[in-house]
């Protein structure tokens, strides 16, 4: 989702500012994307390991995720 980018009137540091300030905002949009992708994770215990930890993802915590190559 992109901003909407009207003509900037004003000198060349107000046009640069505006310019920098839509680049920033485009970024911060895409972070914002991609971290809504991340699943929420529950409090447990690992099916894998066995250990508890504040955070599982489809029953795994992170370190048997990332060992096992799950997502």
């Amino acid at each position: 989702m992109e901003i909407e980018r009207e003509e900037c009137h004003g000198d060349e540091a107000d046009r640069a500012t505006y310019f920098i300030e839509s680049v920033i905002d485009d970024h911060v949009k895409a972070a914002m994307r991609r971290a809504a992708q991340i699943p929420e994770g529950v409090a447990g215990e690992c099916s894998i390991c066995g250990e508890h930890f504040a955070r599982l993802v489809n029953g795994a915590c992170g370190f048997c995720r990332d060992k096992f190559g799950m997502k």
